[in-house]
């Protein structure tokens, strides 16, 4: 029988069956296994015993992979979610404010695992201009959706993309992803935590990735608020096809291997002072870049 895993914790395994959900722990042989570890969104091979007990004996391959950095290692990366289709980048118009810059970022760690990514303006009832904010995305061809759980705004076009598709939900702390999710599918009841006055972001409400199936088709991935989303694991041209419009704006550059920072007859920096890329994208663009670029020199480490 095949089954999703929704979640796990404590060796116990929720899997989503066609029968139902159940709790399964891993064939012995996998646990030794770590090229086989069990990940959240992974199709995998289950049995079911006279006992009633169920048990992992294989995993499926998979069709994408999500990573991120582990925290605290500068150059380890750790798997996130299987079989991914899209990723939805969740921002808050205010509390804490509109972040731009971790937009990009957010963006470049989905496009380097050759996701799609949709954007999420969340909490639109704090700041009239909430919608503004997702012009830049807009003009360079990604779906942008404004929303308000407060306000019941977007929450019906939001439920619609996601439907019959496997998503994951992520963004920084306090940004109101467990809420949103909470309304997209009426019954969840994550647990949700206000944003601290004196930080001006949120405390962490989910600490795992964890996947629920939505009643009108498909799966949603809630993973944790991600204060660290450094790019270990991204070479330089992986930040490229994260801007695109600066990469096909960069073919007009005077040098071929032009980083649209300081060199002469730059076609990017020319394009922003005209008010044709956003500054703020070229501003992501060489930070990431750079970071790129530091994380793919030899380690000189112990």
């Amino acid at each position: 029988m095949i089954g999703r895993v929704l979640s796990r914790g404590g060796g116990v395994y929720r899997v989503h069956m066609d029968t139902g959900i159940v709790d399964a722990s891993l064939r012995g042989r996998l646990k030794h296994e770590t090229a086989s570890r069990v990940l959240v969104g992974d199709l995998v091979r289950v049995d079911v015993h006279d006992d009633g007990s169920v048990t992992i004996e294989g995993v499926e391959a998979r069709r994408t992979l999500l990573r991120r950095r582990t925290p605290g290692r500068r150059r380890a990366t750790r798997p996130v979610a299987a079989n991914v289709d899209q990723v939805v980048v969740v921002g808050a118009a205010r509390s804490p404010d509109w972040d731009t810059h971790t937009i990009d970022r957010f963006i470049a760690v989905a496009s380097a695992s050759e996701l799609p990514t949709i954007i999420v303006i969340n909490k639109s009832d704090l700041d009239d201009q909430a919608s503004a904010y997702g012009d830049v995305y807009r003009a360079i061809g990604y779906d942008v959706h404004v929303t308000s759980v407060t306000a019941e705004l977007g929450v019906t076009t939001l439920r619609e993309s996601l439907r019959g598709h496997i998503s994951l939900l992520t963004g920084s702390t306090g940004v109101g992803k467990s809420s949103l999710l909470n309304a997209v599918q009426p019954g969840l009841q994550l647990r949700t935590s206000a944003v601290s006055a004196r930080a001006g972001t949120g405390r962490h409400t989910t600490v795992a990735a964890e996947m629920y199936p939505l009643d009108e088709g498909g799966f949603v991935v809630d993973t944790p608020g991600l204060r660290d989303i450094g790019l270990w694991g991204l070479a330089p041209e992986d930040v490229s096809a994260a801007f695109p419009e600066i990469a096909a704006t960069g073919t007009g550059c005077r040098f071929d291997d032009c980083r649209h920072g300081v060199e002469p007859d730059c076609a990017v920096v020319s394009a922003v002072t005209e008010g044709q890329i956003a500054s703020s994208r070229l501003t992501s663009f060489r930070t990431l870049l750079a970071e790129a670029d530091e994380a793919s020199r030899p380690w000189q480490g112990r």
